[in-house]
Protein backbone atom coordinates (compact mmCIF):
# COMPACT_ATOMS: atom_id res chain seq x y z
CA UNK A 1 0.00 0.00 0.00
CA UNK A 2 0.99 3.63 -0.47
CA UNK A 3 1.96 5.34 2.78
CA UNK A 4 3.45 8.44 1.15
CA UNK A 5 0.69 10.76 2.44
CA UNK A 6 0.70 9.48 6.04
CA UNK A 7 3.89 11.19 7.39
CA UNK A 8 2.96 14.53 5.83
CA UNK A 9 -0.62 14.38 7.12
CA UNK A 10 0.37 13.30 10.64
CA UNK A 11 3.18 15.86 10.81
CA UNK A 12 0.90 18.68 9.67
CA UNK A 13 -1.75 17.78 12.23
CA UNK A 14 0.85 17.40 14.99
CA UNK A 15 2.43 20.77 14.22
CA UNK A 16 -0.95 22.49 14.25
CA UNK A 17 -1.90 20.83 17.53
CA UNK A 18 1.41 21.90 19.09
CA UNK A 19 0.62 25.49 18.10
CA UNK A 20 -2.29 25.26 20.51
CA UNK A 21 0.23 25.21 23.34
CA UNK A 22 1.17 28.82 22.67
CA UNK A 23 -0.56 31.15 25.18
CA UNK A 24 -2.22 33.31 22.55
CA UNK A 25 -5.79 34.55 22.45
CA UNK A 26 -7.28 31.92 20.15
CA UNK A 27 -10.99 32.00 19.38
CA UNK A 28 -13.12 29.17 20.82
CA UNK A 29 -13.47 27.64 17.35
CA UNK A 30 -9.69 27.50 16.84
CA UNK A 31 -9.14 26.10 20.34
CA UNK A 32 -11.67 23.36 19.57
CA UNK A 33 -9.79 22.62 16.34
CA UNK A 34 -6.49 22.37 18.23
CA UNK A 35 -8.02 19.94 20.75
CA UNK A 36 -9.41 17.77 17.97
CA UNK A 37 -6.08 17.69 16.16
CA UNK A 38 -4.24 16.86 19.39
CA UNK A 39 -6.55 13.89 19.93
CA UNK A 40 -6.07 12.67 16.35
CA UNK A 41 -2.31 13.15 16.18
CA UNK A 42 -1.31 11.99 19.64
CA UNK A 43 -1.82 8.63 21.28
CA UNK A 44 -0.78 10.05 24.64
CA UNK A 45 -2.32 12.43 27.14
CA UNK A 46 -5.02 13.64 24.73
CA UNK A 47 -6.70 10.23 24.82
CA UNK A 48 -6.15 9.37 28.48
CA UNK A 49 -6.07 12.04 31.18
CA UNK A 50 -5.91 10.42 34.64
CA UNK A 51 -5.81 13.70 36.62
CA UNK A 52 -9.48 13.56 37.59
CA UNK A 53 -9.13 10.07 39.03
CA UNK A 54 -6.08 11.19 41.01
CA UNK A 55 -7.58 14.40 42.38
CA UNK A 56 -7.26 13.08 45.95
CA UNK A 57 -3.46 13.23 45.65
CA UNK A 58 -1.16 16.23 45.78
CA UNK A 59 -0.50 17.93 42.45
CA UNK A 60 3.22 17.23 42.69
CA UNK A 61 2.60 13.53 43.45
CA UNK A 62 0.35 13.20 40.39
CA UNK A 63 2.94 14.96 38.22
CA UNK A 64 5.76 12.63 39.25
CA UNK A 65 3.53 9.57 38.84
CA UNK A 66 2.77 10.65 35.28
CA UNK A 67 6.49 11.20 34.62
CA UNK A 68 7.21 7.69 35.85
CA UNK A 69 4.43 6.23 33.70
CA UNK A 70 5.59 8.03 30.54
CA UNK A 71 9.16 6.89 31.17
CA UNK A 72 8.03 3.32 30.51
CA UNK A 73 5.65 4.29 27.70
CA UNK A 74 7.85 2.93 24.91
CA UNK A 75 8.38 -0.54 26.46
CA UNK A 76 4.66 -0.62 27.25
CA UNK A 77 3.75 0.19 23.64
CA UNK A 78 6.11 -2.44 22.25
CA UNK A 79 4.91 -5.15 24.65
CA UNK A 80 1.25 -4.28 24.00
CA UNK A 81 1.71 -4.49 20.23
CA UNK A 82 3.59 -7.79 20.50
CA UNK A 83 0.89 -9.28 22.71
CA UNK A 84 -1.89 -8.04 20.43
CA UNK A 85 -0.42 -9.38 17.22
CA UNK A 86 0.71 -12.54 19.02
CA UNK A 87 -2.88 -13.15 20.05
CA UNK A 88 -4.12 -12.46 16.52
CA UNK A 89 -1.55 -14.88 15.13
CA UNK A 90 -2.57 -17.55 17.60
CA UNK A 91 -6.25 -17.12 16.72
CA UNK A 92 -5.44 -17.26 13.02
CA UNK A 93 -3.51 -20.49 13.52
CA UNK A 94 -6.45 -22.05 15.33
CA UNK A 95 -8.97 -20.91 12.74
CA UNK A 96 -6.58 -21.24 9.79
CA UNK A 97 -7.07 -17.73 8.50
CA UNK A 98 -6.25 -17.28 4.84
CA UNK A 99 -6.52 -13.48 4.72
CA UNK A 100 -3.27 -12.85 6.61
CA UNK A 101 -0.12 -14.57 5.45
CA UNK A 102 2.44 -15.81 7.95
CA UNK A 103 5.07 -13.27 6.87
CA UNK A 104 2.60 -10.40 7.26
CA UNK A 105 2.23 -10.93 11.01
CA UNK A 106 5.81 -9.75 11.57
CA UNK A 107 5.37 -6.91 9.07
CA UNK A 108 2.18 -5.70 10.74
CA UNK A 109 3.74 -5.97 14.19
CA UNK A 110 6.72 -3.77 13.28
CA UNK A 111 4.48 -1.35 11.36
CA UNK A 112 2.20 -1.00 14.39
CA UNK A 113 5.15 -0.26 16.68
CA UNK A 114 6.56 2.34 14.27
CA UNK A 115 3.14 3.99 13.88
CA UNK A 116 2.46 4.16 17.64
CA UNK A 117 5.90 5.59 18.39
CA UNK A 118 5.44 8.10 15.56
CA UNK A 119 2.17 9.30 17.08
CA UNK A 120 3.42 9.33 20.68
CA UNK A 121 6.71 11.12 20.00
CA UNK A 122 5.49 14.75 20.45
CA UNK A 123 3.71 13.83 23.70
CA UNK A 124 6.78 12.01 25.04
CA UNK A 125 8.97 15.01 24.21
CA UNK A 126 6.54 17.39 25.88
CA UNK A 127 6.31 15.30 29.07
CA UNK A 128 10.10 15.00 29.21
CA UNK A 129 10.68 18.74 28.88
CA UNK A 130 7.94 19.58 31.38
CA UNK A 131 10.18 18.23 34.13
CA UNK A 132 12.64 21.06 33.34
CA UNK A 133 10.00 23.79 33.22
CA UNK A 134 10.81 25.86 36.30
CA UNK A 135 9.98 29.43 37.30
CA UNK A 136 11.99 31.82 39.45
CA UNK A 137 10.25 32.69 42.72
CA UNK A 138 12.43 34.76 45.03
CA UNK A 139 15.83 33.13 45.32
CA UNK A 140 14.71 29.65 44.22
CA UNK A 141 13.25 28.04 41.13
CA UNK A 142 10.06 26.03 41.46
CA UNK A 143 8.42 23.49 39.20
CA UNK A 144 5.74 25.10 37.05
CA UNK A 145 3.47 22.04 37.32
CA UNK A 146 3.52 22.34 41.12
CA UNK A 147 4.91 25.51 42.66
CA UNK A 148 5.35 23.70 45.99
CA UNK A 149 8.15 21.60 44.48
CA UNK A 150 11.63 23.17 44.40
CA UNK A 151 13.56 22.47 41.20
CA UNK A 152 16.74 20.37 41.27
CA UNK A 153 16.34 19.58 44.94
CA UNK A 154 15.23 16.41 46.67
CA UNK A 155 12.70 14.40 44.69
CA UNK A 156 12.89 16.62 41.61
CA UNK A 157 16.67 16.21 41.41
CA UNK A 158 16.32 12.43 41.69
CA UNK A 159 13.66 12.20 38.98
CA UNK A 160 15.62 14.53 36.72
CA UNK A 161 18.80 12.48 37.06
CA UNK A 162 17.30 9.01 36.68
CA UNK A 163 14.29 9.70 34.42
CA UNK A 164 14.54 12.98 32.52
CA UNK A 165 18.16 12.76 31.38
CA UNK A 166 17.79 9.16 30.08
CA UNK A 167 14.57 10.21 28.32
CA UNK A 168 16.35 13.14 26.64
CA UNK A 169 19.08 10.82 25.38
CA UNK A 170 17.01 7.74 24.50
CA UNK A 171 13.68 9.26 23.42
CA UNK A 172 14.05 12.89 22.35
CA UNK A 173 17.35 12.29 20.54
CA UNK A 174 17.47 8.50 20.35
CA UNK A 175 14.24 7.75 18.48
CA UNK A 176 14.92 10.07 15.48
CA UNK A 177 18.53 8.90 15.28
CA UNK A 178 17.43 5.24 15.41
CA UNK A 179 14.85 5.80 12.68
CA UNK A 180 17.40 7.65 10.55
CA UNK A 181 20.02 4.92 10.97
CA UNK A 182 17.51 2.25 9.91
CA UNK A 183 16.70 4.19 6.75
CA UNK A 184 20.31 5.08 5.88
CA UNK A 185 21.64 1.56 6.45
CA UNK A 186 18.92 -0.11 4.38
CA UNK A 187 18.82 2.15 1.34
CA UNK A 188 18.96 -0.82 -1.02
CA UNK A 189 15.84 -2.41 0.51
CA UNK A 190 13.39 0.45 -0.10
CA UNK A 191 11.56 -1.41 -2.86
CA UNK A 192 11.35 -4.73 -1.03
CA UNK A 193 7.86 -5.59 0.13
CA UNK A 194 8.75 -6.53 3.71
CA UNK A 195 10.88 -3.45 4.37
CA UNK A 196 8.34 -1.14 2.75
CA UNK A 197 5.55 -2.56 4.90
CA UNK A 198 7.57 -2.22 8.10
CA UNK A 199 9.25 1.15 7.71
CA UNK A 200 7.50 2.76 4.73
CA UNK A 201 5.85 5.25 7.07
CA UNK A 202 9.27 6.83 7.63
CA UNK A 203 10.48 7.31 4.04
CA UNK A 204 7.79 6.76 1.39
CA UNK A 205 7.12 9.96 -0.53
CA UNK A 206 10.62 11.34 -0.01
CA UNK A 207 13.26 11.42 -2.71
CA UNK A 208 15.77 8.58 -2.60
CA UNK A 209 18.59 10.83 -1.37
CA UNK A 210 16.23 12.48 1.15
CA UNK A 211 14.80 9.31 2.69
CA UNK A 212 16.21 10.36 6.06
CA UNK A 213 14.21 13.64 6.04
CA UNK A 214 11.94 12.43 8.82
CA UNK A 215 14.80 13.24 11.22
CA UNK A 216 14.49 16.90 10.20
CA UNK A 217 10.74 16.75 10.83
CA UNK A 218 11.29 15.16 14.26
CA UNK A 219 13.65 17.86 15.46
CA UNK A 220 11.31 20.53 14.10
CA UNK A 221 8.66 19.07 16.39
CA UNK A 222 11.13 19.18 19.28
CA UNK A 223 11.81 22.87 18.60
CA UNK A 224 8.09 23.72 18.64
CA UNK A 225 7.52 21.70 21.82
CA UNK A 226 10.45 23.46 23.51
CA UNK A 227 9.01 26.86 22.61
CA UNK A 228 5.55 25.86 23.83
CA UNK A 229 6.99 24.42 27.05
CA UNK A 230 9.55 27.05 28.03
CA UNK A 231 8.01 30.03 26.26
CA UNK A 232 6.07 31.20 29.30
CA UNK A 233 9.40 31.84 31.02
CA UNK A 234 10.52 34.31 28.33
CA UNK A 235 7.27 36.13 27.64
CA UNK A 236 4.33 35.59 25.29
CA UNK A 237 5.52 38.02 22.60
CA UNK A 238 8.98 36.51 22.32
CA UNK A 239 7.47 33.03 22.42
CA UNK A 240 5.24 33.81 19.44
CA UNK A 241 8.16 35.34 17.52
CA UNK A 242 10.32 32.28 18.19
CA UNK A 243 7.56 29.99 16.96
CA UNK A 244 7.23 32.03 13.76
CA UNK A 245 11.02 31.97 13.37
CA UNK A 246 11.10 28.17 13.62
CA UNK A 247 8.28 27.90 11.07
CA UNK A 248 10.09 30.33 8.73
CA UNK A 249 13.35 28.37 9.02
CA UNK A 250 11.45 25.12 8.44
CA UNK A 251 9.91 26.50 5.25
CA UNK A 252 13.32 27.67 4.00
CA UNK A 253 14.93 24.30 4.78
CA UNK A 254 12.05 22.55 3.03
CA UNK A 255 12.34 24.71 -0.10
CA UNK A 256 16.11 24.28 -0.25
CA UNK A 257 16.16 20.57 0.59
CA UNK A 258 13.14 19.64 -1.57
CA UNK A 259 12.60 16.34 0.27
CA UNK A 260 9.63 15.13 -1.79
CA UNK A 261 9.85 13.60 -5.24
CA UNK A 262 8.32 16.36 -7.36
CA UNK A 263 8.51 14.33 -10.59
CA UNK A 264 5.08 12.83 -9.82
CA UNK A 265 1.90 14.82 -9.32
CA UNK A 266 0.91 13.07 -6.07
CA UNK A 267 4.27 13.90 -4.47
CA UNK A 268 4.24 17.45 -5.86
CA UNK A 269 1.11 18.02 -3.80
CA UNK A 270 3.03 17.07 -0.65
CA UNK A 271 5.83 19.48 -1.58
CA UNK A 272 3.43 22.37 -2.09
CA UNK A 273 1.61 21.72 1.19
Amino acid sequence: PDFFWVPSFCCSVQMLSLAGGLPLKWTPEIESMFQTMATISSAGTSLLIPDCELSHLRTSDVFFMKQLAFTFAIPTIIISVLLTWGTIRLICRCQRCKNIKARDHKNYTILSIVLMLFLCYPTLVEMTLTMLKCVQVGEKRYLMASLEEACFEGRHATYTLFLTIPQLLLVVIGLPVLAGSIIVRNGKKFNRYNFRMRYGLLYLGYRENRAWWEIVIAFRKVAIVMIATFGAMIGVDLQAFLALFVIFCSIMIHLIGKPFDVSQEQFLLLHQE
